[in-house]
């Protein structure tokens, strides 16, 4: 790659010539184990892990190459205890990216892997030869890939290599915690103060120590293009960063993505800043970042054009149709149900917006942007929205990082309500998004781009249940159960239904019950109607002729028979999809020739102030046993902080849930 920057460089640089000393990182040596780091059977920072990171240590620096400019050296440590078979598939395969930077790419050197065990009290190294280590394709890179030999149980792993980096503006992250716990990690970087880059710490764990120094450094350039010297003269920043005890990160209910939680730190090249030359950005503000958006080909371009061809493929009757909100409804309703979405999660086009009106077929992206031009020729103000779906992990709110985006939605403002819409997603209704795109927020990529609100938060869904219970005679009692859905569940009931037929739903339904019961009259309503609350109905009916009969009054809708917070601590947040309300009715006539020996009791928990509620109030009157259970919560994101209370609160909302009746004979 041909290096713009050595041009500002000679304008001002003096031809002294400086050496150049390249750094070395503080390393332990390699291989230096001994008869004592084999003793441990198990280590404090978690006591049941099948493995443990004895320590490992990373670094990073620029350094002058002879072809250009400015190379990055990333070198890399690591010596892990491997305590039980389980952790050897995890842990004992290496796999080394290697990118490919146009007319260079990675290269590794200074590699030493070994495997380390005990034997009659001596520690044998087995190390790995040369034709152990091989390189396959990863689409237009590479993977550096080797498997450790001779693994026990208890074996120590270790390896360690150099990794040249042809390209400045690229420093690789650094993981600092795995799913398996660690005793020391260490990360430094030493960057000269020309480049700037900005540095994301994530995680929620505090460094044993943190330290920032400044360094002055003489840089002895060549140009390529004369082979004049250029000698530069820096300061460089030396960022140092160390935890220590580092427990291992498991996945638990309700989070978006583990890996935004993991103790991490990561880089994004900014911009080039000499002295007296004008500096050069690249990672620039939101506002020129969307200009530059809606210039390009595969992204805006196209909306900026006459598109009179969308003539003769809007919707019929859309010209007379004056009121603006019922006008964008005609025009999404007609995308999303002609048009079919090949695949998911893009925020750039895959094709023209002529070829995706023509097959009719394309990405999220294509049929969302046809959706915006079809709005805007029939004059609406409709503009994209980039957003991170859940799995995709946080984006970032300031900075225009388009790789952390991949969804792409559109948006209009009418007055003072802001309306979004999805129509690649032929389950969802007007203004309505699936609950994945519900992660902190969207992007509106427009003339003044703006933030909408999307936490989970704001995402209310609500669901009732009723159960009617009556007596037959002979001791058989018939009930009906009829469930409302609300939006989201209702788009996963319809996405659920497409892998199995109304038949098995209810069949797996029926073995959820405690009792043995028949159905009958199943059905499933508005299963085909986009938008359309879902609706579950069904009948019921079993014979009561047991002494003591223990049935448990909530049959059907949404049960907790366990608790979703199993662990004691969690070291992120709960973030569930939506704000739950969930209520439960409940109306059943005593079995007849039974009285009631046992009920439970009535009762209500509040979670903290104002965050939600559960109440189970039920009582017994003339014959019948009348319950209405809700649980309704006000806020969908929970910190680490309020986790024990949260894990408290749904333990009291499973104990009375599955608290039962006793029914004795007269």
């Amino acid at each position: 790659m041909k290096n713009p920057f050595l041009f500002f460089l000679s304008c001002f640089l003096l031809g002294t010539t400086f050496s150049y000393s390249q750094k070395k990182s503080v390393e332990r040596k390699f291989g230096e184990i001994t008869a004592e780091d084999f003793a441990p059977t198990s280590y404090m920072q978690d006591t049941s892990a099948d493995a443990i990171y004895l320590f490992e240590t990373g670094s990073s620096h620029h350094e002058v190459n002879i072809y250009e400019w400015f190379d990055v050296v990333y070198q890399v440590h690591t010596r892990i205890r491997l305590l039980h078979k389980n952790s050897f598939n995890d842990l004992a395969t290496i796999k080394i990216p290697l990118h490919n930077w146009g007319s260079r790419k990675d290269e590794v050197s200074k590699m030493q892997a070994s495997t380390f065990n005990l034997e009659n009290g001596k520690v044998v190294e087995t190390k790995l030869d040369k034709n152990a280590f091989f390189n396959y394709k990863d689409g237009t890179d590479e993977v550096l890939k080797f498997t450790f030999p001779n693994l026990k149980e208890g074996s120590i792993i270790e390896y360690t290599y150099k990794e040249l980096i042809p390209y400045f503006a690229y420093i690789p992250s650094w993981q600092f915690q795995s799913t398996y716990p660690k005793l020391e990690s260490t990360f430094e970087t030493e960057v000269p103060e020309f480049f700037e880059f900005l540095t994301f710490n994530q995680g929620y764990l505090k460094p044993a120590s943190e330290n920032v120094k400044y360094e002055a450094e003489f840089f002895n350039m060549v140009n390529p293009d004369n082979m004049a010297h250029l000698a530069l003269s820096s300061r460089t920043v030396k960022h140092t960063w160390n935890y220590k005890d580092i427990p291992g990160i498991k996945r638990e209910a309700y989070i978006t993505q583990l890996a935004d939680y993991v103790q991490k730190v990561s880089f994004q090249f900014s911009a080039v800043k000499f002295e007296n030359v004008v500096p050069v950005y690249f990672l620039h503000s939101w506002k020129q970042a969307a200009d530059d958006l809606m210039k390009e080909k595969n992204f805006g371009l196209d909306l900026t054009k006459n598109n009179g061809w969308l003539k003769d493929e809007m919707p019929p009757g859309i010209k007379t149709e004056t009121d603006t909100v019922a006008k964008t409804k005609m025009i999404y309703e007609f995308v999303r149900d002609r048009y079919k979405t090949l695949s998911q999660n893009a925020i750039y086009l895959s094709q023209p917006l002529k070829k995706t009106v023509q097959d009719k077929t394309g990405s999220v992206a294509d049929i969302n942007m046809v959706l915006i031009a079809m709005l805007r020729y029939a004059d609406l103000d409709a503009n994209p929205v980039l957003l991170s779906t859940r799995d995709h992990g946080k984006a970032f709110i300031q900075y225009p990082v388009m790789s952390k985006f991949n969804y792409l939605v559109a948006e209009i403002e009418v007055g003072d309500a802001v309306y979004v819409m999805d129509a690649s997603d032929p389950y969802l209704g007007f203004n309505k998004l699936n609950e994945k795109c519900y992660n902190d927020f969207g992007r509106v990529i427009s003339q003044d781009p703006f933030i909408i609100n999307l936490s989970p938060n704001v995402l209310s869904e609500q669901s009732v249940s009723t159960v009617f219970m009556i007596n037959e005679g002979k001791g058989k009692i018939s009930g009906s159960s009829t469930t409302v859905l609300g939006d989201i569940e209702s788009a996963n009931m319809r996405d659920q239904m497409l892998e199995k037929n109304a038949d098995d739903y209810f069949s797996d339904l029926k073995k959820s019950y405690s009792i043995d019961v028949k159905f009958n009259n199943t059905h499933i309503d508005s299963l085909h109607k986009a938008g359309m609350p879902v609706s579950i109905d069904y009948e019921f009916s079993f014979i009561a002729d047991e002494d003591l009969i223990y049935f448990n009054p909530l049959v059907s809708g949404k049960i907790y028979k366990s608790n979703p917070f199993q662990s004691a601590k969690r070291f992120y947040p709960v973030e569930m999809p939506y704000c739950p309300d969930e209520t439960y009715i409940f109306d059943m006539e005593i079995p007849e020739g039974y009285i009631v020996d046992e009920m439970p009791k009535s009762a209500k928990a509040l979670l903290n102030a104002n965050d939600g509620f559960y109440e189970y109030i039920i009582q017994q009157s003339d014959g019948h046993i009348q319950l209405r259970s809700r649980l309704k919560l006000n806020k969908a994101t929970f910190d680490q902080s309020e986790y024990e209370t949260l894990r408290n609160f749904y333990a009291f909302v499973v104990e009375k849930q599955n608290e039962q009746i006793v029914f004795k004979k007269k």
